[in-house]
């Protein structure tokens, strides 16, 4: 018998400074284990919740709209901070340790607009250059 792999995520959450380590396990061919490690008791508190979910079958609950998820049921439940990013990742992390998804980070940046204030760009230079002027 094969040992289990697991699916590691680390997130960052942000300004709130918890971050989280999830671990997912496939079970068997239906079933996940998430695992969560945080100084966050509200995402902790997701682990019972989510020690074994069937991910596809009938009567699955991870894949469905997102107020019938398990995922984002428990994190109604527990997470007071409703734009936490750590349900979506955990769902990630049951994408690829289900096989139905690439590793690949997720990243949200924060940008500073142009000012309306500044002067427009040269838009005609030809399609060259995406409107930005030599110098």
């Amino acid at each position: 018998m094969s040992e289990a792999m697991t699916t590691r995520i680390e997130v960052y959450a942000g300004v709130c400074g918890h971050s989280a380590v999830i671990d997912v396990t496939k079970v068997d061919d239906t079933h996940v284990q998430v695992v969560i490690t945080s100084a966050c008791d509200q995402i902790t508190a997701m682990n019972p919740d989510l020690a074994q979910v069937q991910w596809k079958g009938k009567g699955h609950e991870v894949f469905k709209r997102m107020t019938e998820s398990a995922v984002f049921q428990s994190a109604a439940k527990h997470i007071r901070h409703t734009a936490c990013p750590i349900p979506t990742a955990i769902l990630k992390a049951i994408e690829v340790e289900v096989g139905i998804a690439l590793p690949k980070d997720v990243t949200i940046t924060f940008s500073t607009p142009p000012s309306h204030d500044a002067p427009a760009e040269d838009a005609d230079d030809g399609g060259e250059g995406m409107g930005q002027k030599e110098v």
